[in-house]
Formats: structure tokens, C-alpha cells, sequence
């Protein structure tokens, strides 16, 4: 995918294969999948898997997204399994009391580099749980390549016909930067801010002009700020918080 604008460090122990943990987790079994990335435990739990984002499958009359019913269908396969086991993130549980967590099959392999090298899916790290960052990078890497799955046809939007928020993956060019909040601004073409937020910023090198008319991919989950009161007639309708260097990539 290209080099990241500043290199970066993976916490956690790691054995000599990237998709691999020293910790050997504990057994579970799957009751029910919901899609791609969340899975029912029949001891109870609701498990939203680290590193990937896989199409959304449509609710309430809603249309599913391009390949969400395949990955759900893969990741049934794949936790139908016997012998899974858990090793639960760093930071254990999201805000809507889901448990975060790695999958292993019984012969060691990660659920989610599987679905992610079979392209359906999006690597995605969101600190702390990074552990796995490299690994789903690279195989996200290995079906972009082969254009497998969603990467058949390219999802990467323009950052110009950006229109709603959610997970997005888009590639545009920085206009400008500032510092405001103790945060960190980035401004593309089109109707789009990156916010790299005061707590994340050690991650991040700090901006020079040089980057000023470089074009980057980016992905993460885009707010939508239209009908906020605090929003101005000069800020971007659309803002991506950037926790991590893996969701922008320097063209």
C-alpha cells in the first residue's frame, strides 16, 4: 500500500509470525453470527472482532453493501469451527459493552487476516488494540493485489463525492493544516477535515509544507456534522478522526 507518512510501532508481544500472539487465549464457540465483523459467544458475550470493518448488511429496509452478506457467510464458516479461541483487546469492551477481541482457529490462524486477505473487509486500527495492525495490513495487501472480493472494483471514493458519513475509505488532497483545540487539522479538497486529536498526535509527524497538495488516501469513520450547532460557515460539513498513521497513507 505504499509508505506511511511516519513510521510506527506495534504494542503487545508478538511471535516471529505478525498474525501470531504469545498469548494463547481462552476457548470459545460461536452461538450466531450478525455480519462480517460480530459474532454472538454461547457464553453470552457479543463480539466485535479487532482490525477489520466489513460492509455494513442493510437494517430496516435498508440495501446491504457490496459484499456484507459474503463476509457474513465467511466469518459463519470460519467461527463454525471447533477449537476457536479468544484473546480479548487491550481495551476489552467498546461503547456498546461489545467484547473486543482477536479470533484463532484451532490451528492458530486469525479469523480476521482471513477475511481481510480474502477481501472482505477493511483493515482498521483504532488504539490501544493494534497488536494485529501489521498483520491485517498485510492482508488486506494480498487481496488488494489480487483484487479479490471488494477490491474487484475499487471502493476508494474521491473525496469530492463524499455525501454521507459512516466507514468510508477515500482519497484526496490536503489544502491546508492548523492547529486549533490542542488538535491537529488537516483540510482536503472537497468537504472533508481530518482531525488527528491531542492524545494521538505523538503518533503522528508534525506537517510541513510539503504536504500541502499531496494527494492521500484515508479511511475510518467519517462523521457527518451537518445540523450541528457548533458547525460554521467555514468548516468542512464532514470530519474524520485520525487515531492511528494506518488510516492515512501519503500518495
Amino acid at each position: 500500500m505504499g509508505a506511511f507518512f511516519v513510521a510506527w510501532l506495534f504494542s503487545g508481544v508478538l511471535l516471529a509470525d505478525p498474525c501470531q500472539l504469545a498469548e494463547r487465549g481462552e476457548l470459545v464457540a460461536s452461538q450466531f453470527v450478525l455480519d462480517g465483523d460480530t459474532l454472538q459467544l454461547t457464553d453470552g458475550r457479543r463480539l466485535r472482532l479487532i482490525g477489520l470493518d466489513t460492509p455494513e448488511i442493510g437494517r430496516r429496509g435498508e440495501p446491504s453493501q457490496p459484499f456484507s452478506q459474503a463476509a457474513k457467510r465467511r466469518l459463519q464458516e470460519l467461527a463454525g469451527a471447533s477449537g476457536l479461541r479468544l484473546v480479548v483487546g487491550t481495551e476489552g469492551r467498546d461503547r456498546y459493552g461489545r467484547t473486543l477481541g482477536h479470533l484463532f482457529s484451532a490451528d492458530g490462524y486469525n479469523l480476521e487476516a482471513r477475511l481481510l486477505e480474502e477481501g472482505l473487509g477493511f483493515a482498521i486500527a483504532v488504539p490501544p488494540n493494534t497488536v494485529l495492525a501489521r498483520c491485517h495490513l498485510d492482508a488486506e495487501r494480498r487481496a488488494r493485489s489480487a483484487r479479490l472480493g471488494l477490491w474487484g472494483e475499487s471502493p476508494i471514493k474521491p473525496v469530492a463525492d463524499l455525501q454521507a458519513g459512516g466507514f468510508q475509505v477515500l482519497r484526496g488532497r490536503i489544502q491546508s493544516f492548523n492547529e486549533a483545540g490542542g488538535h491537529l487539522w488537516l483540510e482536503l479538497d472537497g468537504p472533508l477535515v481530518l482531525r488527528i486529536g491531542r492524545d494521538d498526535r505523538e503518533q503522528f509527524s508534525a506537517p510541513t509544507a510539503a504536504w500541502l497538495g499531496r494527494e492521500v488516501e484515508v479511511r475510518g469513520w467519517v462523521i457527518d456534522r451537518r445540523g450541528q450547532r457548533s458547525l460554521r460557515p467555514q468548516h468542512k460539513p464532514f470530519m474524520l478522526p485520525l487515531r492511528h498513521p494506518l488510516m492515512l497513507e501519503m500518495k
